[in-house]
């Protein structure tokens, strides 16, 4: 569903907070580029593609003022599922400093009893795309029409939704089109494959350079309640330039 369309339907508000110089990400030469589509990088790890779209944000044009937005979609070409979890995402500069993916909605509650906090609309159409993807049962309340993983999930982290929610507040006071097309946390099944926006700091203009990465985690019987078996990890080089 379009965006203009996502917006007659629900109410939003939009009201940014005072935002920085604005980066724009584009492939660096050693990255892995799809053809035809400038912009777009790609890795590899375990049968597991991950494409980053660098400069897709199609939406309000002053969010990338506040947040870094990366449309990232994961394609599961192996024979186990794959587990989306925010803490899994991040953007690395050349010194190692790691920014990891900001989670857009506010999850609270103990590790065993995840809960949505209230007051978050619900999308009857979802902005993001998915096939064999089914999102964590603690966003089941926000995508009606969306799967749900009904088997044991234990891969909510308390301590990062505490921390990194109050950061992406900070930086941007989310509209409707910043929510409705986030990737939202879940597991992807063999054959499956989901694509939505990711949401970083902004990257320094002055940076130079900033890697993507995201490490891959299996989810199997038996090993989900370790917190899932890591099969690799994803990098994918982006050079770092001032939007015009």
């Amino acid at each position: 569903m379009s965006i203009p369309r996502i917006a007659q339907r629900l109410v939003t508000s939009a009201t940014l907070l005072v935002g920085c110089s604005s980066a724009v990400l584009s492939p660096a030469p050693a990255a892995r580029v799809v053809p035809g589509e400038p912009g777009t990088a790609y890795d590899s790890v375990a049968k597991v593609r991950i494409l980053v779209h660098a400069d897709a944000w199609q939406g309000d044009p002053s969010v990338l003022g506040h947040v870094q937005a990366l449309r990232v979609t994961i394609d599961n070409r192996s024979d186990v599922a794959i587990r989306v979890q925010y803490g899994d995402f991040a953007l690395v500069s050349t010194t190692g400093r790691r920014s990891p993916a900001l989670p857009p909605f506010r999850v609270e509650g103990e590790l065993l009893s995840p809960a949505l906090a209230p007051g978050f609309a619900v999308f009857a159409s979802p902005g993001f795309s998915y096939r064999r993807f089914y999102v964590a049962p603690y966003f089941s309340s926000l995508y009606p029409g969306v799967p749900v993983y009904r088997r044991s999930y234990v891969f909510y982290d308390p301590t990062y939704y505490a921390f990194w929610y109050s950061d992406f507040r900070r930086a941007v006071r989310p509209s409707v089109e910043v929510l409705a097309l986030a990737l939202p946390e879940g597991v992807i099944e063999p054959d499956g494959r989901v694509s939505g926006f990711l949401y970083f700091r902004p990257v320094d203009t002055d940076a130079g350079a900033v890697t993507f990465r995201a490490r891959i985690v299996s989810v199997h019987d038996g090993v989900q309640a370790l917190g899932g078996a890591v099969l690799g990890e994803a990098a994918i080089p982006f050079l770092v330039g001032k939007r015009r």
